[in-house]
């Protein structure tokens, strides 16, 4: 149940998840060895697969990427199958854990503890086990002793698991060189570009036509049925009270948790970057001399910044060159090293990177610390607030029930848990409002709500219950052809562009492989960027059967096709074909030997696994809890 998490797992959020509980249960003896079985979301092999753990693991796995991706909506979720995923990756952690058993794989209670014992969360500042620390630790993420009791021990057991499975996995010096030759060989190509959006305004559309397209298509216009709903959201977000955290708390809380606030060794710095033209020796000196010269303008009193903005080949140039401020590990290291060796105000003399040359000017320098309390105290106040909201959440959705079984309002109930009664825009059936996470079968609950009727039950939620009434229906209609007239216009015009576009670029391509002197003109000729097998084309897009033919074709030999990219049709042939070097073999060797040493080991471990699956019993009890593409 542990693969949903795994990807991240040198995270701190992971490495908690992965390793607090257990140390109540080893070291103290506190905890229960009584299952809290919960509702069981399904049956793996007759073994239960609870609900409640399901429900942790989404949480934590969807904080873990909306921490990554702010942005993320819950369309995206949808369409990304997100509930189905992290079933399915559950299912296949207990297959193997079942199978770990099986074959006698197993887990000393010492094994545990010293797996524990050498996790960094749980040091104090002289490096040594803190249970006080550990304590905090555990009170922060609300996971009970035999929850990681199951969990961390299954893991430990489903590695060991992954390592036997893996054994057989081998890897030649040559397997691995042709790995390295095959994902790291670049190509260029010459291109005629035939762009359609540059003519847009040319194209005449009449008024049939405009009919015509609106009747053919008249399906796209349709506006399915939508409703509206007042909904009450009890959560432990919703029930935080950061009035009722004491200042005490947070002082315990920002002592025992001091590593969450500590902060690395940083520099604020600018750079100018000037990448030279080609590998020769003459461009390399021809770049580091003007980079010189501008460090002469600066010492004359020129600024860094207006410099960077000139000359700068860099996206940060616009900026005045300003990187903002990074630590150690984030920068190539020729200049990471530069940077950290200089103090505020000073500049570096020329220094390369696989980037190019650079001038580095540090603005300001921050030494490793902690945080102060009064920078982290609202921070704190709000997480400890939502832990006690987490605590009264039984209370509070009982407390809802009682008032709508007694036939009060859902105002009443809202009132009385001191708690907003929302209302959301029109959404339409299958799709969840923007701002709540719904399955499609919860959407088709509240569809099936008379206008005005409260839902008789709670809907279940990644954090919490919603108790919602609907209070408005829209029904199925057709947009008259008036409010998407623009639409429809601005559709035909591009859609005859790149028809005449594209009429081109053939015609082009048919005079090439006539061999047609005529065929074009040369100085129309434009020269890629090297670009390598996925298929982006810098200044060009994302390409990949462009990508494909580009690698297979010989040098000189035109491309089979005409290649629609972002704004342009295009015709190619291949100009060069770039091998990586070896000076970059040698460096990288190791690395690619264990890279393709681990992709050999994951394809064995995953043909186990869907072997596993294939045999398996899964009967799935909670089917409302899933997206119907994960059944």
């Amino acid at each position: 149940m542990l693969d949903a998490i795994r990807r991240n797992a040198q995270s701190w959020g992971v490495k908690v998840i992965f390793g607090i509980i257990i140390l109540v249960f080893v070291f103290w003896g506190v905890g229960s060895f009584r299952s809290e079985r919960g509702d069981i979301l399904a049956e793996i092999n007759g073994s239960p697969l609870l609900l409640e753990d399901f429900q942790r693991v989404y949480r934590q796995t969807l904080d873990n990427l909306r921490q990554e991706n702010p942005n993320i909506s819950v369309e995206e979720l949808e369409r990304m199958d997100f509930r189905g995923q992290i079933f399915g990756q559950m299912v296949n952690a207990k297959l193997m854990e079942q199978e770990a058993t099986r074959l006698g794989i197993n887990v000393t209670a010492q094994e545990l503890r010293q797996s524990i014992v050498e996790m960094l969360v749980f040091r104090d500042q002289d490096d040594r086990f803190s249970p006080a620390q550990y304590q905090a630790v555990l009170r922060a993420h609300n996971l009970t002793p035999a929850q990681f009791e199951r969990d961390f021990r299954g893991d430990l057991k489903i590695q060991r698991l992954g390592e036997f499975i893996g054994l057989p996995a081998t890897i030649s010096d040559q397997d691995a060189r042709d790995f390295f030759t095959f994902a790291q060989e670049e190509t260029v190509l010459n291109y005629l570009s035939f762009p359609w959006t540059m003519e847009l305004d040319r194209f005449e559309v009449d008024e049939e036509a405009i009919e015509a397209h609106y009747q053919a298509n008249v399906d796209t216009f349709q506006v399915p049925p939508r409703i509206r709903i007042a909904y009450l959201h009890i959560s432990p977000a919703e029930l935080a009270d950061p009035t009722r955290v004491t200042q005490e708390e947070i002082e315990a809380y920002y002592t025992n948790m001091a590593h969450e606030f500590a902060v690395p060794e940083q520099v604020h710095a600018r750079h100018i970057l000037i990448t030279p033209e080609d590998d020769s020796q003459t461009a390399e000196d021809q770049v580091r001399e003007k980079l010189v010269q501008l460090l002469v303008r600066m010492q004359a009193g020129e600024s860094f910044a207006e410099l960077a903005r000139e000359y700068s080949d860099d996206a940060s140039a616009a900026q005045g060159g300003d990187l903002g401020w990074f630590g150690r590990g984030e920068m190539v290291d020729a200049f990471e090293d530069a940077a950290f060796a200089l103090e505020p105000g000073h500049t570096s003399e020329p220094v390369r990177t696989p980037f190019g040359w650079h001038l580095i000017q540090v603005q300001e320098r921050r030494d490793s610390g902690v945080v102060p309390l009064e920078d982290v105290a609202g921070t704190i106040r709000a997480r400890l607030a939502e832990e006690h909201g987490l605590d009264r959440l039984a209370e509070a959705l009982d407390l809802a029930m009682e008032q709508l079984i007694v036939g009060e309002s859902l105002e009443t109930a809202a009132e009385m848990l001191d708690l907003p009664l929302r209302t959301t825009d029109f959404f339409p059936m299958g799709q969840s409002p923007a701002e709540l996470d719904l399955t499609p079968e919860a959407v088709a609950v509240l569809f099936g709500l008379q206008d005005g009727e409260t839902t008789q039950t709670p809907l279940l939620l990644a954090d919490g219950y919603l108790l919602a009434r609907r209070i408005d229906f829209e029904p199925q209609h057709v947009r008259p052809l008036e409010d998407v007239r623009e639409r429809i216009l601005t559709q035909l015009r591009l859609d005859m562009a790149k028809e005449a576009a594209r009429a081109k670029a053939e015609q082009a391509l048919e005079l090439i492989h006539a061999e047609d002197p005529q065929a074009y003109d040369p100085e129309e000729l434009q020269t890629s960027a090297a670009f390598g097998r996925q298929g982006f084309i810098p200044g060009l897009g994302f390409h990949p059967s462009l990508g494909k033919d580009a690698f297979t074709a010989e040098i000189g030999e035109w491309l089979p096709q005409v290649y629609q990219l972002q704004d342009a049709f295009i015709v190619a042939r291949v100009h060069e074909r770039i091998a990586p070097s070896e000076e970059l073999w040698l460096a990288e060797r190791a690395d690619w030997r264990s890279a393709l040493l681990q992709s050999r080991q994951r394809e064995f471990l995953q043909a186990f696994v869907a072997e596993l699956y294939r045999a398996a019993e899964i009967r799935v009890l909670r089917q409302d809890v899933l997206r119907p593409a994960s059944r």
